[in-house]
């Protein structure tokens, strides 16, 4: 006992025994932070918190990011340390392939620091965003603040979102769908599916309906009928309840005595300035006879001081005077039809049409002014009539796009030019169920339309016509974007419509990014072909690799086979079966089906027509296969994810796909296709029918000078042969497989 004590102190132990009992949580983790075995430390910190039962010391040590920097600094097995992350991007970023197999663990180690440094962080971003919510809440209610001065503050962010949210609840709740889909496509930057997304920690409020029933309520104008009970004393109540009400009635006539002054008032300063204007022009045409038509003159005076009341009445009025005018005008004159005409049209419109005085004849119409070449009127009297009686629609507001049509023409050029000016601003206000009846119209303009900012504005409209387009709503605006592709040729395609895609493919929406790969697929054959072979290529790589979602990446899956089928570059036969066998590692079981029924025969035709076969495609997917096959087998069933577990069976699938591939590219080369005769037997074998069918079958890949059968019973006779020549791909086959 005395030299097992002497040899414990020569290494440094104590001798001292403690009691099992006595050793509590607080000297467990000071000894792990001690002996640095700061893994376990963080673990028993996190069963502690999850307990319920946090220890001060754990964190603290975790708290403080110096501890770590100083531990990555001093470890001698790491050769480049890795820096301390400050944001989630950082970590998404980091290579640990520059580290080699010796300093794993230490690896794993600091991600496993820095994950939890990076839930700390986001445990303080969310305190300082709960703290910040009730800061802008206790801000909101402040008392200091005047009740006017609080309505008259512009509205907060967070509040515009809520109440946003809360609206579109309303409409969904009670039947106004569309309304609702509308809603929200015009509030396109917030989740209505999600209270989190308006920024506010707090609970969310009740239902529209609700709120307002209850503001109802505090205001006294939903109570419930009742009878109050009368006593002695409600007399005195009464009575400062009545001298109340009239002392406010008494200030509410006070000021109604004031306003009616001041109308008066101006009233009269109205009349005095009207009468100082027009007194001489009245006079002059009253003062040499004095007939029963004067009272005429003042039913026009009248009409012109209330030209102001806008009514039905009114505008039937002047639209007949109208149409009296253009009738004389055509009488009189024939080659001014088209003009008045054009007047009558823009007459008809519900414009707000204000009589305004011609100043001089240099303002007035040229068809107008001929007219008065036909009787030898004074000037003067012809701008007293004009100023009295024309009516002019110049300056109204959003008019010049009729003004221009009117002065310049109407032709298929300016037709084009309002249609480019004018959808950017009717599409928005279409009901979303309606809107695919302005394709048409989209689509004409932007072929037509020489401005190629036009058409990018159009474009951009079309590409987002529906927030999120159904598969239905996706064909529409396909439709139109391969009409558009026909009809303008590859400059519109390539420099105007594949920008607008590559906008798209990192939308928030997953809808958004399947109409771009569908894109991809119904735009390949009007694009050409170094474009498709790079710029395509390169859009569907970012959705294969980078896109979440499954949906997107199946069909990308499916674009990128069309788009291979079209390669005739050979360089980037690589590029292609990089990408194809990356496909079989994704960890969707849907993606990997689409990419062995219709990738990776699409990419093996390639290969076979390449003589690529054997020496790529396949001798790369048994690489694969040999080392899925060895992480399987090397890691333990703890670990072991089911996808891991079944991507050798997934690559085994892939090649037995292949397998009629490989038989026709043994089988169809020369030495056994020049023994054929018309003696050679047919072979038609059943397990061989069974395997190929769609894109592995013989007949459908396989285009040569004779039947499939043919070449497979050439083939049989030639190597039943006691002893036969054997050529490069047979040796590879037998060898390899």
């Amino acid at each position: 006992m005395a030299n097992l004590q002497d040899a414990n102190k020569e290494n440094g132990y104590s001798t001292k025994v403690s009691v099992v009992g006595e050793i509590s949580y607080v000297d467990i983790a000071t000894k792990l932070i001690n002996e640095n075995l700061l893994l376990t430390a963080l673990e028993l910190h996190t069963e502690l918190v999850e307990a319920g039962r946090e220890i001060p010391k754990l964190k603290e040590f975790f708290s403080n990011p110096g501890n770590f920097e100083h531990q990555a600094a001093s470890r001698p097995e790491i050769s480049l340390p890795i820096p301390r992350s400050s944001s989630q991007a950082t970590l998404d970023s980091l290579d640990l392939t520059r580290f080699s197999e010796d300093g794993e663990r230490g690896v794993d180690e600091r991600v496993a620091v820095l994950e939890f440094e990076l839930r700390k962080a986001k445990e303080t971003i969310s305190a300082l965003r709960a703290n910040l919510t009730v800061a802008t809440e206790s801000e909101a209610t402040s008392p200091d603040a005047s009740s006017g001065k609080h309505l008259n503050e512009p509205i907060k962010p967070h509040e515009q979102r809520a109440l946003n949210f809360l609206v579109n609840e309303y409409l969904l709740l009670h039947g106004y769908k569309l309304t609702s889909i509308t809603f929200a496509d015009e509030n396109e930057n917030q989740d209505f599916e999600d209270w989190d997304d308006v920024g506010l920690n707090i609970p969310k409020p009740a239902e529209l309906l609700s709120l307002y029933r209850d503001i109802m309520r505090q205001s006294g104008n939903m109570k419930s009928p009742c009878q109050h009970v009368a006593c002695q004393t409600d007399w005195l109540a009464e009575d400062l309840k009545k001298d109340a009400d009239m002392q406010e009635l008494i200030m509410e006539i006070e000021q109604l005595k004031e306003r009616i002054a001041a109308v008066e008032q101006e009233k009269q300063e109205l009349k005095s300035l009207w009468t100082q204007e027009n007194q001489p022009a009245v006079g002059e045409t009253i003062s040499s006879v004095t007939t029963p038509g004067s009272e005429l003159v003042g039913m026009v005076i009248d009409e012109t001081v209330s030209m102001h009341s806008m009514t039905p009445e009114r505008f039937e009025l002047i639209e007949a005077e109208g149409r009296n005018m253009d009738e004389n005008e055509g009488a009189v004159h024939g080659e001014d039809d088209e003009s008045a005409l054009s007047l009558a049209d823009t007459d008809t419109e519900w414009t707000r049409v204000m009589l305004r005085p011609v100043a001089d004849g240099a303002n007035t119409p040229v068809y107008v002014s001929k007219l008065f070449h036909f009787r030898a009127l004074p000037a003067a009297f012809q701008h007293e009539v004009l100023t009295r009686c024309f009516v002019t629609t110049s300056g109204q507001q959003d008019g010049h796009l009729l003004e221009e049509m009117l002065s310049d023409g109407i032709s298929e050029e300016r037709l084009v030019h309002i249609l480019g000016q004018s959808l950017p601003r009717i599409i928005p206000n279409v009901i979303l169920n309606k809107r695919e009846e302005l394709l048409p119209l989209i689509i004409c303009t932007i072929h037509l339309h020489p401005e190629a900012s036009a058409r990018d504005v159009l474009l951009h409209l079309l590409f987002n016509l529906k927030k999120r387009p159904q598969e239905d709503e996706r064909r529409m605006i396909l439709a139109g974007i391969v009409g558009i592709a026909r009809c303008s040729g590859l400059s519109i395609v390539e420099n105007e419509i594949l920008p607008q895609c590559w906008e798209q493919i990192s939308h928030k929406h997953v809808e958004r990014r399947l109409l771009v790969a569908e894109s991809c697929i119904a735009l390949a054959p009007y694009v050409s072909s170094p474009i498709r072979n790079s710029l395509m290529v390169s859009m569907l790589q970012q959705m294969l690799l980078e896109d979440k979602d499954d949906t997107v990446k199946e069909t990308a899956v499916r674009s990128l086979a069309l788009i291979v089928a079209f390669m005739d570059d050979k360089d980037k036969y690589f590029q292609c079966e990089e990408l194809a066998l990356a496909t079989l590692e994704d960890m969707s079981v849907n993606v990997v089906a689409s990419a062995t029924q219709v990738l990776i025969p699409v990419l093996a035709k390639w290969a076979f027509d390449l003589g690529r076969l054997q020496s790529h495609l396949l001798t790369h997917l048994l690489q694969k296969l040999k080392s899925q096959i060895k992480v399987s087998s090397g890691s333990s069933s703890h670990n072991k994810s089911s996808n891991s577990a079944q991507r050798p069976a997934w690559t085994v699938t892939v090649l037995q796909t292949l397998v009629p591939y490989i038989v026709m590219s043994v089988a169809a080369v020369d030495t056994v296709l020049s023994r054929i005769t018309s003696s050679t037997p047919i072979v038609q074998r059943q397990e061989f029918s069974v395997l190929g069918h769609g894109l592995t079958n013989p007949s459908v890949f396989y285009e040569g000078k004779y039947d499939v059968a043919l070449v497979l019973g050439s083939f049989e006779s030639y190597v039943s042969q006691e002893w036969f020549a054997q050529w490069t791909e047979m040796e590879w086959t037998c060898n390899t497989l």
